[in-house]
């Protein structure tokens, strides 16, 4: 049986046993020679890159030799990851933006698995891992050789995932390649908390920390997780109301605004006073340091005005 086309490879000048001169008889590098479907005799360790086959790789005695040659001619891609999802008892978790101090449970990773090649094996040694929530790091081992093309693997129990500060909690699943037990590309997802930015309409003239958190409990008409002080706002029914004034709240930690527009087209900035900076608690009881701004009049703006706050 002849050999594939070598055209290029200079495979005989750099090997020169490895081949017979017509193509078609292997050397076993003792000066014994056997045809295209053998095995070899003894283990060969490689120590140098040769085409697909990387550094290190142990092609044991028995190994045939048709096998070497494809891995040495195949560039070798490894499994894959993707796709990873969380569930509870069955059910996907969704993963959008939730309050500061809000919580979902899981106790399944859901994931995809795609082969390596030539070789066609999917990876080994998984593992899940979720960081950044509150209550540290949950770590999980799969084990080997359980994957299969589409996953849904217990995490070792059930976990309620919270967060009482802004910011994201990271999912990964890891694992690694079955030849050289290399790390492998992860799939990975995150759950995001936020606070609100809020326009509340009432008729308490805000001077404390108290005075805020009463607007923030009794008087919002529209509110948007933000993660700065960018956003549309709707004005409503309450915010016409000529008892009430109109307030614009968000985290401190965005800065001052600098423009709001009215419908898109009248500039209202200089409508608001800055009353400065309060301490106030979402609706999960999460504190955080807000701006407040107060519309100059009451009931300044009618049911269906659209603020454009930046």
């Amino acid at each position: 049986m002849a050999l594939p086309d070598l055209t290029g490879l200079n495979i005989e000048d750099t090997y020169p046993r490895l081949l017979q001169t017509d193509g078609t008889i292997v050397y076993d590098g003792t000066g014994s020679v056997f045809p295209i479907g053998s095995n070899i005799s003894n283990t060969i360790n490689t120590n140098i890159v040769v085409g697909g086959v990387s550094t290190n790789t142990n092609f044991p005695a028995g190994t045939s030799i048709e096998s070497i040659i494809t891995q040495m001619l195949v560039t070798y891609i490894p499994p894959s990851l993707s796709g990873l999802g969380l569930k509870i008892g069955g059910s996907t978790v969704s993963i959008a933006a939730r309050d500061v101090g809000a919580s979902f449970t899981i106790n399944t990773a859901s994931f995809t698995a795609g082969l390596d090649s030539p070789a066609g094996l999917y990876a080994v040694s998984s593992s899940f891992t979720a960081s950044g929530a509150d209550g540290g790091t949950i770590n999980y081992y799969f084990g080997d050789n359980v994957l299969v093309g589409t996953n849904n693997l217990g995490i070792g129990g059930t976990y309620t995932i919270t967060r009482n500060t802004a910011g994201s909690v990271t999912f990964t699943v890891n694992a690694r390649r079955p030849d050289t037990f290399a790390a492998i590309s992860n799939t990975n997802t995150s759950a995001t908390f936020q606070f609100r930015n809020y326009l509340a309409a009432s008729t308490i003239e805000i001077a404390n920390n108290s005075d805020a958190q009463s607007v923030i409990d009794n008087g919002v008409v529209t509110s948007q997780l933000d993660s700065d002080r960018a956003w549309t706002a709707v004005c409503g029914a309450a915010n016409n109301d000529n008892t009430k004034h109109t307030y614009i709240i968000y985290p401190a930690s965005y800065g001052n605004l600098t423009f709001i527009t009215q419908n898109g087209a009248q500039p209202v900035l200089d409508a608001f006073l800055d009353l400065g900076s309060f301490t106030i608690q979402n609706a999960n009881g999460a504190s955080v340091l807000v701006k407040i701004y107060k519309s100059t009049q009451e009931g300044a703006y009618a049911n269906g005005v659209v603020l454009t706050i930046s």
